[in-house]
């Protein structure tokens, strides 16, 4: 009676264990990386200077975003779970004030659409609508 019962318990713990760390694992592309976002993007109301070194960035958002301000410049990265990865397949978009003791404000981002050319941002817990970012101009 004890050995189906392992086995059961066994199977149960192997399919938790491995089923979940299967998401925190970021998707395999067989392509190359797509190149980093260089230009002005904006979203009607909001702009962000993107330099094409996949690290800096500045920004101005028509209201204040409590975190990093209403303006300012520093670096941002595109996130799969806790690790940098690739915008296309990435879950969340930070942008890093490091001007001011490296504040840092955490978008999600909706994974494989973004594109050289724009990116959809939002944040929940701030009751903030999805705002797409579409580049404007080459920098």
């Amino acid at each position: 009676m004890k050995r189906p019962f392992h086995l059961f318990l066994l199977t149960f713990v192997s399919i938790v264990f491995f089923g979940c760390r299967a998401y925190d694992k970021p998707p395999k592309h067989d392509t190359p990386a797509p190149p980093p976002h260089n230009g002005v993007f904006a979203n009607g109301r909001d702009t962000l200077w993107m330099n094409g070194d996949g690290k800096t960035i500045r920004w101005h958002f028509e209201k204040a975003v409590p975190e990093i301000g209403q303006s300012g410049k520093g670096e941002y990265v595109f996130l799969f779970s806790h690790g940098k990865y690739r915008y296309d397949a990435a879950e969340y978009f930070r942008i890093i004030n490091t001007a001011k003791g490296n504040a840092q404000h955490q978008f999600s981002i909706i994974p494989g659409e973004a594109t050289p050319e724009g990116f959809t941002i939002f944040r929940d817990d701030l009751d903030h609508k999805k705002q797409h970012f579409t580049k404007v101009k080459d920098l």
